[in-house]
């Protein structure tokens, strides 16, 4: 069975609530919170290991007790299997606002993130093979993302590189992308236009520009296409993204064509934005069920 490979980050996610988010030197006091295990790299693994996906993780975490929880919280996922990689630093934090119209702020700390090397890279990927595939994100340093990206390359891996975080040049990394996921704002810091078709045309294959509320956008062979979202009341918007990169990410692995996984991306992240939480708050491998299912029924 082809597996989805996700190298990334892991960390605690600390979700704040409130009415609103607070200006510049001012401070606010949430009306609720949740602590959670986090980051990118986890987040897309368990929305890929929800849409059908057997999934492959690889992240950097510390000897800490967070690292404790996360090794913990994972063991909990039996369709992703953990390559837990030991640093000798703290495990990564994020802090997250949300304000009540479901808009977010994110404050993340990326020590550990950035101590994996590409020789730790390497051996995470020693088994990747032809027929599987790599999900990327900004959270690694470039020099570690373009060697995992390049090994895929020559293993005959598929690869999807999330844009975010854009922490650094992802350009010359994206001729080695078969599809490239960015919002409108990464899109535009890329390639100078907000335009998938502009983002295709630096990259190996497709391009995905997710709109938020509207949906998204793919730039494929097939030209330029429009994806909606259904309307839903968003009351917070963290890690919607990481859904919509994972759950693609699965089932363009398993063979679907990209407007179909585009769609069910789209529709599982608008699930996801009704409920508090980054991970507590994705759609579960039943609901994933139900919303393939619905598309198949047309």
């Amino acid at each position: 069975m082809n597996r989805v490979f996700v190298l990334g980050n892991a960390t605690i996610d600390v979700v704040l609530n409130a009415a609103r988010l607070p200006n510049p030197g001012e401070t606010l006091l949430a009306e609720h919170m949740v602590r959670c295990a986090g980051g990118k790299g986890l987040n897309q693994a368990l929305a890929a290991a929800n849409a059908g996906a057997t999934c492959v993780f690889a992240a950097p975490i510390g000897n800490d007790s967070d690292g404790m929880y996360l090794r913990e919280t994972v063991a909990g996922f039996p369709a992703i299997a953990a390559r837990w990689i030991a640093m000798p630093h703290p495990t990564d934090h994020s802090s997250i606002w949300v304000a009540g119209s479901g808009e977010n702020m994110i404050l993340s700390s990326a020590h550990c993130a950035h101590t994996l090397t590409p020789s730790h890279a390497r051996a995470a990927l020693a088994d990747l093979a032809q027929g599987d595939m790599l999900l990327v994100q900004g959270n690694l340093t470039a020099e570690t993302t373009f060697e995992a990206l390049g090994l895929a390359r020559t293993r005959g891996a598929a690869t999807l590189l999330n844009t975010a975080p854009l922490a650094w040049d992802m350009r010359p990394c994206l001729a080695l992308c078969d599809v490239v996921m960015a919002n409108a704002v990464e899109c535009s810091m890329i390639v100078g236009s907000a335009d998938a078709s502009a983002l295709r045309a630096a990259c190996a294959g497709t391009a995905i520009v997710t709109l938020g509320e509207t949906g998204a956008a793919i730039a494929s062979t097939a030209g330029l296409t429009h994806v909606s979202a259904p309307h839903v009341e968003a009351i917070d918007t963290a890690g919607a993204g990481d859904v919509l990169a994972g759950v693609a990410a699965a089932l363009l692995c398993a063979g679907r064509p990209i407007l179909f996984a585009a769609q069910a991306a789209v529709n599982a992240a608008s699930l996801s934005v009704t409920r508090r939480g980054t991970t507590a708050s994705f759609p579960t491998r039943a609901e994933m069920t139900a919303i393939l299912s619905d598309l198949d029924k047309g």
